[in-house]
């Protein structure tokens, strides 16, 4: 009779850890995102003071356009990419070199994807097209 409790007892335990550990291994892996996020016609902003996952946003642009962006990684990973209609990406970067400031040249009409992807992030991505007024 005790070697049945004690072995009912080991599997009720087991089943708990286990259980803890699904948990923990799936809130690691859920997005989560804390600061200022703006997205809209023109603009895609985001002030980021703690990012997990990844976001994006789509601008419908035209060729000869500029896009002005503003991106520096202050914490943890955080890395975007900028794709054209064909596929082509005209950006991609981490936030971390010394321009943080610059401007891209827009080579065709059409729907351009900023994607992003952020591991325990902070920082600040802008991008507006360069002619939108300075309001944020």
């Amino acid at each position: 009779m005790k070697k049945k409790t004690i072995l009912t007892l080991g599997l009720i335990l087991l089943v708990l850890v286990l259980a803890g550990a699904a948990v923990l291994v799936l809130r690691g892996r859920q997005s989560e995102f804390s600061g200022d996020l703006v997205k809209n016609s023109d603009a895609y902003l985001l002030d980021i003071q703690r990012m997990n996952g990844t976001d994006s946003h789509t601008l419908t642009l035209k060729k000869g356009d500029s896009l002005a962006v503003t991106f520096e990684t202050t914490g943890g990973q955080l890395t975007m990419e900028i794709t054209a209609p064909d596929g082509s990406a005209i950006y991609q970067g981490n936030g971390t070199a010394e321009a943080t400031e610059f401007t891209l040249g827009v080579p065709e009409d059409g729907t351009y994807v900023i994607s992003v992807r952020a591991e325990k992030a902070k920082g600040t991505i802008h991008v507006r097209l360069s002619d939108a007024g300075a309001e944020e």
